[in-house]
């Protein structure tokens, strides 16, 4: 699993995907490149990253936080 933090810049409608979102990426974006491997994500309004990586660990999850130490 791989978080970070964002902000939206944009809500594009296009016919293909009508919950399309811009998001300038607050975090190591080249680190992002590597991990990523899906076009479909979960996104949350907030700042959750401590707590969804203690979750990950706990499922014994890998977990990157692009975004640095929080």
């Amino acid at each position: 699993m791989a978080g970070f933090k964002g902000v939206v810049k944009a809500n594009p409608f296009y016919q293909i995907c009508r919950s399309q979102q811009d998001v300038e990426i607050q975090g190591d974006w080249r680190e992002l490149r590597r991990e990523a491997r899906d076009s479909h994500w979960m996104m949350v309004y907030g700042d959750y990253l401590r707590e969804l990586g203690y979750a990950a660990r706990k499922l014994g999850l890998g977990w990157v936080n692009l975004s640095g130490e929080v």
